[in-house]
């Protein structure tokens, strides 16, 4: 088996600056999307939304913004939580 240097044996994801590869194809598409109805609607929402997804898409250490609040949305309202207080 062969060991590469390039990050952690070719095993990593695809990133682009901060972003997955994924999330970087839906920004671009995206900025590209709102350019054109900003120039041809003036809408000035759809851009918005695309610095929007861009801001809680970023990634730093393999955890994004995104991921952070689906958590904390997930544990704080959605899941049960169970405390069981004993009587010493």
């Amino acid at each position: 088996m062969k060991t590469y240097i390039y990050p952690e044996n070719l095993r990593a994801t695809v990133k682009l600056w901060f972003w997955n590869i994924r999330d970087f194809c839906i920004i671009c598409a995206g900025i590209i999307l709102s350019a054109l109805l900003f120039a041809k609607l003036g809408m000035v929402a759809p851009l918005a939304l695309t610095a929007c997804f861009a801001f809680l898409s970023l990634r730093a250490d393999d955890t994004a913004i995104m991921d952070y609040m689906f958590n904390a949305v997930r544990f704080f309202l959605t899941s049960q939580q169970k405390f069981i207080w004993n009587k010493e």
